[in-house]
């Protein structure tokens, strides 16, 4: 608490400083080296005389314009008003008047027009506040009458500075001294503005982007109520628009407070601030459709809009009081206190000095002759909003502080936090090290073991692929020999037969055997040879080596085979699928020739959409319940392999009784 009131002390003598000092230095000081030996400009208002009237005013029909009477007439008055008097001794180099305040009027010497504007009412969208008229004037003048006609819109009365003479460097001179403080407060705040802006499109909070617009507004408000500006620059229509940045300055200040506070869930807080969202759409469109209505109503609704949004300012810091805050010393809540003492600080100052200015303004003809008997007091209460709005400005600027300094000391304590976080994840580095070298240290121990037993499992493998691969060549030797040699035992048998009625066929049969016998050789020298005679002559195809198998059969074996093959032309099969096919009906010819002592046989092979349809039938004896031997197991178990049925066992004649032996085979395509 002691550091609050001292901190109140501290705004209360910074406020004394600027209001007492800082504006009222630069207006008290009537000489300059600008008027050194030469007459200063003086002003041509007061010994006036004045007529009404579209007519040029004679004789009698001229009043002083210091009546009383007259003043009361212009009040309220709307219509042609005559202004005369002489012009004085004109000791400047380049005298020149300057005409202020009257947005249509024309100037006479004598009789001659020397300066007419917007008598025609070609401009609407002028601020005849701001604008200065210069008119030359020639030394010969000095003596002849001055006439001013110009239309009244029902002013109070004349201001001193409505009519002056002197030179434009001088006039200048006069203004930026008058104006120089309103100068300096507009490229502070624009300065301030556009820092603020830029800091709202880095981080993109609203209560920046509410400080940057009303910074902003009030900084072109500033500098555009500066009649000196048009000295450098064509200002007749800037001054004009200068009025809309008002309207929204106020907006901008009630977005401020609303998200400063966390307000803005207040519906009355929301209401009003969507209202005043639409005075300033208003006030666009009045300035560019209704020009005159603007002008005339400018000034009373930017002063309602102003008391509106600072009764709701005052309301929103009622309901959440200072006092509403804890005490503690944590960053938040200590950040939080100094912004509400820096907000509430800022609307009290404006609004007292505000309050002051009103009274002084609506109460002027009591305060008048106070205020003309002590020049100082009429500059302090003169410059008493301007001032007050610069102190709004250093209030909100100081809230902007607070907001940046409370991130700040945040970051500052996440960045301990941090630095903590990472002494800790440097012992769980250095603890996870460890971990990893004794984890990887087991890896290596499992990772022999496991070669090992790799090892055991290749070795295992190689044993059953030598298993498996004399498996095979037994099946090529069974499969392939035992064919021949079947042929050899028939032959064998009808030699024997033959041997005592035709020893000349007898012999034929034994050249038979002797090449069936060499036939046998080769087969078995290519089955252990793992049939490298294959790799040396491109193999038949299925259909082609089925059809040789027959003929062989019959040459050798007494056999006659009915063949019917019916592949389909873009039937394609494995090796594999061949081989098993060609050995099948291989071992079913030879069992037919050796064990079933058949004469003829019929042999099926077609394909259907998904299945390949294999049958031999013969008519030897019935297969009955006979167990299927080494070379029909070993068809059986091959054709399993691929998916596939096998079918043995005794066939049927004609009448239906059991007959020979059929071999059946379904193999699937896909």
């Amino acid at each position: 608490m002691r550091t609050e009131r001292r901190s109140l002390l501290v705004w209360c003598f910074v406020c004394a400083i600027v209001f007492c000092t800082f504006l009222p230095s630069m207006l008290l000081e009537p000489n300059s080296r600008m008027d050194h030996q030469r007459e200063r400009f003086a002003s041509l208002v007061e010994r006036l005389e004045i007529g009404f009237g579209p007519e040029r005013p004679k004789g009698n029909e001229w009043r002083p314009f210091d009546e009383v009477e007259a003043k009361g007439l212009l009040k309220g008055y709307k219509g042609t008003v005559w202004l005369q008097r002489s012009l004085p001794k004109l000791a400047w180099r380049s005298p020149y008047l300057f005409l202020t305040r009257m947005d249509r009027f024309e100037v006479f010497v004598n009789q001659d027009s020397v300066y007419r504007y917007n008598l025609e009412q070609a401009r609407s969208r002028i601020h005849v506040m701001k604008i200065i008229h210069p008119i030359p004037i020639g030394q010969e003048d000095e003596g002849k009458t001055l006439f001013i006609r110009t239309e009244w819109n029902g002013a109070a009365s004349l201001d001193e500075d409505m009519v002056l003479a002197g030179e434009p460097d001088q006039i200048l001179y006069w203004l930026i001294r008058a104006e120089l403080a309103f100068a300096i407060y507009a490229v502070l705040s624009l300065a301030v503005g556009f820092v603020g802006l830029s800091m709202f499109m880095r981080r993109k909070v609203p209560l920046y982007g509410w400080f940057a617009l009303f910074c902003v507004s009030m900084g072109f408000s500033f500098l555009l109520s500066c009649r000196f500006m048009q000295w450098f620059a064509e200002m007749e229509q800037i001054y004009y628009w200068n009025e809309l940045f008002i309207p929204l300055a106020i907006w901008a200040c009630i977005g401020f407070y609303t998200s400063a506070l966390n307000a803005g869930r207040k519906p009355i807080i929301l209401i009003v601030h969507g209202l005043m969202a639409l005075y300033c759409l208003l006030s666009v469109a009045a300035a560019i459709l209704l020009p005159r209505l603007f002008l005339e109503a400018r000034m009373y609704g930017n002063a309602a809009a102003a008391v509106v949004g600072f009764i709701l300012v005052a309301y929103a810091l009622n309901y959440y009081k200072l006092w509403k805050l804890p005490l503690d010393n944590g960053v938040s809540s200590v950040a939080e206190r100094r912004e509400r003492l820096w907000l509430m600080r800022g609307n009290s100052t404006f609004t007292v000095c505000a309050t002051v200015s009103l009274i002084f303004y609506t109460m002027s003809d009591l305060l008048t002759e106070w205020l003309n008997a002590h020049a100082y007091g009429f500059k302090v209460i003169e410059g008493l909003l301007p001032n007050a709005l610069f102190l709004f400005i250093i209030c909100m600027s100081m809230v902007i502080v607070s907001r940046v300094r409370k991130v700040h000391q945040q970051a500052e304590r996440s960045a301990e936090e941090l630095l903590a976080k990472n002494k800790e994840l440097e012992h769980f580095h250095r603890n996870l090290e460890r971990l990893v070298q004794t984890r990887t240290s087991e890896l290596e121990q499992a990772n022999r073991s496991l070669a090992l037993t790799l090892r055991e499992k290749a070795e295992t493998l190689a044993e059953k692929s030598v298993l498996e691969e004399r498996n095979r060549i037994a099946y090529e030797m069974h499969d392939v020999v035992g064919h021949t040699l079947t042929a050899v035992i028939v032959q064998i048998e009808a030699t024997k037969t033959l041997a005592d009625r035709d020893s000349r066929l007898a012999v034929e049969k034994l050249d038979l055997l002797s090449e069936l016998v060499r036939k046998g050789l080769d087969d078995i020298r290519k089955a252990v040879r793992m049939m490298k005679v294959d790799d040396e002559h491109p193999p038949l195809s299925l259909e082609a080596s089925l059809r040789e198998l027959i003929q062989y059969t019959e040459d050798t074996m007494d056999i006659r085979v009915q063949t019917e093959i019916a592949l389909p032309s873009d039937l394609t099969l494995g090796a594999l699928t061949k081989r098993v096919l060609y050995h099948a009906l291989q071992e079913g010819l030879t069992n037919a020739a050796r064990h079933g002592k058949c004469t003829s046989a019929r042999f099926t092979i077609r394909g259907s959409e998904h299945t390949l349809h294999f049958r031999l039938m013969n008519d030897g004896e019935p297969f009955g319940s006979a167990v299927p031997g080494f070379g029909l197991s070993s068809i059986v178990e091959r054709v399993e392999l691929l998916g596939g049925e096998v079918f043995i066992g005794s066939s049927a004649d004609p009448e239906g009784n059991p007959a020979g032996c059929e071999l059946s085979i379904h193999l699937p395509l896909n």
